[in-house]
């Protein structure tokens, strides 16, 4: 079977991209068109799905521009080549996408067949040397998805067989919220893994948006040093947002399907409940919790009915904080729980002729919100934006829970130098301490922990600018007794190391 080059065009005018198809009888040339975007967003997702080997775009688009899609395929699909147009007067926008590897350029005004097939021709003759390269690297990728989803055939698994050396697979995946962009690329994790472990096999594989998975394979002896890889890649980043994933090792590539299913979603799921956790590894999981009793709709029907609001608001706030410390409960399913809850209550109000107009407006949007959270406290925060508004419908103004508030916010401040955690503060207020984290959130717009880590920082700061004490001094007296992780705290809410801030803030004498 022949074998083409794979293009894709990208121009936001319709007549350019059909004229450029139209242009050339492209299969006998060895090439073939596998699609057209009129922007750079859609390009990167068509590039996910067919690979090209050569991009030709416009420059000027809408949305994502030509110089911020030749840094994304760049990024993240370097053997991909990138051929630019350009009218004369956007030539300085050309030079721009050099710096970032695009391989050539046409101008549209001189744009004909023979122009085109020049530059193509040059283009690939660079990609010939690695062509078979790729093409296993791509027939592997392709492969392992395949046994992942259930549907790979028999010479498909005779092939993966043969390009594995070694006696041990791991799964890794480094994923992100969508919300924010990611500042690590495929091709940086690979470089990682490949500097620390010379001899590792790693393979990409395109299960899900937004994630990168990678099925590695190395000597049994070298996993620690894989460990270490997944470390280095993380600080390269410097993004707190990474979340990193290491599966139970296998021994064949005939168990992949299995482990991802049974070992890999299910860490993948932990992520949700544990967004401090940074690394999730198969052998450092967190040990799941007994189940509670389940949540009993009709009693918090029971009470909203009664009109007994803040007993029923208690029951559901500490039911939440059980759910979620259970690991092992479905995302989706805590997910949907919260989402019930909150179209129930609607309905009570509704029932019970309170104004629920305003909450039927938006209880979409909130679902919608609910469905994209990346970790429990995403979700629950926003679930506390409907409580709050239901709670301003049913209840008078209560100057206890402002009082109250201040309390603790007064006692936070006073003993921040402390071991404080919500249990402590939860016996001095004598709160339930799920409840008290749902509590705390919901009136300070920020979980306990945060509250707490911006008081001390805040401190720290002050001490910094103001007395010489060594640092380690100064992380003990505001409550750290690692110095190393006042460092890294300290660093991420101010972007700066203590010493570094200390030398540009404290007053020359």
């Amino acid at each position: 079977m022949k074998e083409f080059y794979k293009i894709l065009i990208v121009d936001d005018e319709m007549l350019i991209r059909q004229g450029i198809i139209n242009y050339i009888e492209w299969e006998s040339e060895g090439y073939k068109i596998i699609g057209e975007a009129s922007n750079g967003e859609e390009a990167i997702k068509l590039m996910e799905l067919y690979r090209p080997h050569i991009i030709i775009t416009d420059i000027v688009m809408p949305g994502m521009d030509g110089i911020e899609l030749v840094k994304k395929v760049k990024e993240n699909y370097p053997d991909t080549e990138v051929i630019v147009l350009s009218s004369f007067e956007n030539f300085d926008y050309v030079r721009q996408t050099f710096q970032n590897g695009v391989a050539d350029y046409i101008l549209k005004p001189k744009l004909n067949t023979k122009e085109l097939l020049q530059t193509l021709n040059h283009v690939t003759q660079k990609q010939q040397k690695s062509a078979s390269i790729n093409d296993s690297q791509s027939s592997m990728r392709e492969i392992c998805k395949k046994i992942i989803e259930g549907y790979q055939s028999i010479r498909d698994m005779d092939f993966a067989r043969k390009q594995f050396p070694y006696d041990t697979f791991v799964l890794i995946e480094a994923f992100g919220n969508k919300k924010e962009n990611s500042k690590l690329s495929k091709t940086a994790i690979k470089d990682q893994l490949q500097q620390h472990l010379p001899n590792i096999v790693t393979h990409d594989i395109p299960i899900q948006e937004h994630s990168m998975l990678f099925l590695t394979n190395f000597a049994s002896d070298e996993l620690p040093k894989l460990k270490s890889a997944i470390h280095a890649c993380d600080t390269e980043t410097g993004s707190s947002s990474i979340k990193w994933i290491l599966s139970t090792p296998f021994r064949a590539i005939d168990e992949l399907k299995t482990i991802y299913e049974t070992s890999h979603l299910i860490i993948q799921q932990y992520h949700f409940y544990l967004p401090d956790r940074t690394f999730l590894y198969y052998d450092n999981l967190p040990e799941a919790t007994e189940k509670k009793a389940e949540f009993d709709l009709n009693h918090m029907i029971y009470l909203f009915k009664r009109k007994q609001f803040q007993e029923a608001f208690i029951y559901l706030n500490e039911h939440i904080g059980l759910l979620s410390n259970q690991y092992e409960t479905d995302v989706f399913e805590f997910k949907s729980w919260l989402e019930n809850i909150m179209f129930n209550i609607i309905v009570l109000l509704g029932n019970m002729k309170y104004d629920i107009q305003e909450l039927e407006a938006e209880k979409y949007h909130y679902f919608s919100e609910i469905n994209e959270a990346f970790h429990v406290r995403e979700a629950i925060s926003i679930f506390d934006t409907v409580l709050v508004k239901v709670e301003k419908k049913v209840l008078p103004a209560d100057a206890d829970t402002i009082s109250n508030i201040q309390l603790l916010l007064d006692y936070i401040e006073d003993h921040y130098d402390s071991h404080l955690t919500l249990s402590t503060l939860a016996d001095h207020f004598h709160f339930n301490p799920s409840y008290l984290s749902s509590y705390f959130s919901k009136h300070h717009q920020e979980g306990f922990s945060e509250y707490l880590n911006h008081v001390r920082i805040k401190n720290a700061m002050k001490m910094l600018e103001e007395t010489d004490k060594p640092i380690s001094t100064i992380s003990e007296a505001v409550g750290y007794s690692d110095p190393s992780y006042f460092t890294k705290v300290f660093r991420k809410l101010t972007a700066k190391s203590p010493s570094t801030y200390r030398k540009e803030n404290k007053p020359m004498n």
